[in-house]
């Protein structure tokens, strides 16, 4: 149909409200065309209207519950509304009715992933590469779990695999930084996060990870004054990122800029007020600043919001 082949092609130029006007109106021409509902989903999904998303693929089975683009884009929607349980039963029946399905076993790595799952994690998503070796998404994917289990090695032999194939995957190069990091290997981890950096400034002027990973490390190593710029450009790309906040006030505050670093601190404890790292710093500073009550109200921050669950980075 000649509507279907434009939502394509106004999908395909992220025109998605026009894209699924027109998706809409074959689908009521035709109701019994089932690619037009499937386009319609997928369209909604890429406008991240998900509700939507979610009802136009139950009614895509409701007419036909074998359809497996119907299953697949509805175990998606869940996904994507974090709806984890849902999504994964709804991946359990595809897989039991296609266990070759390769899209559908990445995305139960990543529902398993989110549950904590690794090593279940870790085998779907290796069975997805088996099935689909050239899948960039589950390569990176199947990293991160190995990353996350501290398996470094298999992480960075991932990621190496991944910039091999696309030398232009600044997450790639990013996670390799981190990689390289973990195992000690602090130039190459430079090398690593600074392509990340030339890459994302040409292809996703939003992506601030590898600024602050790279900040984050030389921080680490006490090199403070190569650390500024990067902490400053993380902070120029997200101004709300709480850690980005957080790690251009521990650089300043090591450079002897005090009123700047507690500039950035503040700003840390305002966008995430649960990050406690930032608050003991404050205290640090207080101190030094003769500020006795400011930095007793800081540490004592500190020491209620660390009994709480651990903290997660940006």
């Amino acid at each position: 149909m000649e509507q279907v082949e434009e939502g394509k092609r106004l999908t395909g130029a992220k025109q998605y409200p026009r894209a699924i006007d027109m998706f809409r109106s074959a689908a009521a021409l035709c109701p019994s065309n089932e690619t037009a509902g499937l386009e319609l989903a997928r369209a909604y999904l890429a406008a991240r209207r998900f509700p939507e998303a979610e009802r136009t693929a139950q009614e895509i089975l409701s007419r036909n519950p074998r359809s497996e683009h119907g299953q697949f884009l509805l175990a998606y929607s869940y996904f994507m509304q974090e709806r984890f349980q849902e999504a994964g039963q709804t991946l359990r029946k595809l897989l039991d009715q296609n266990e070759k399905h390769p899209d559908a076993h990445k995305l139960m790595g990543l529902t398993l992933f989110f549950y904590k799952e690794y090593v279940l994690a870790e085998h779907e998503l290796a069975t997805a590469l088996k099935l689909n070796p050239g899948d960039e998404e589950a390569l990176y994917h199947l990293g991160r779990v190995y990353y996350t289990q501290n398996n470094f090695r298999p992480a960075l032999h991932a990621f190496r695999r991944l910039v091999t194939a696309n030398p232009a995957s600044y997450k790639g190069y990013d996670q390799l930084g981190l990689c390289y990091e973990a195992l000690g290997k602090i130039d190459e981890a430079v090398r690593a996060f600074q392509q990340a950096q030339k890459l994302a400034r040409q292809n996703d002027s939003s992506y601030d990870w590898p600024f602050a990973n790279l900040a984050e490390m030389l921080i680490k190593q006490n090199r403070n004054a190569e650390a500024l710029p990067y902490a400053r450009e993380a902070v120029n790309i997200n101004p709300r990122s709480a850690r980005n906040h957080y790690l251009l006030g521990k650089a300043l505050s090591r450079q002897a800029e005090p009123q700047d670093s507690l500039v950035h601190l503040t700003r840390a404890t305002e966008l995430d007020p649960q990050y406690p790292e930032p608050h003991y710093l404050l205290g640090q500073l207080y101190q030094k600043l003769g500020r006795r009550e400011d930095a007793a109200r800081a540490f004592a921050l500190f020491e209620s919001l660390s009994k709480q669950a651990p903290h997660k980075k940006q």
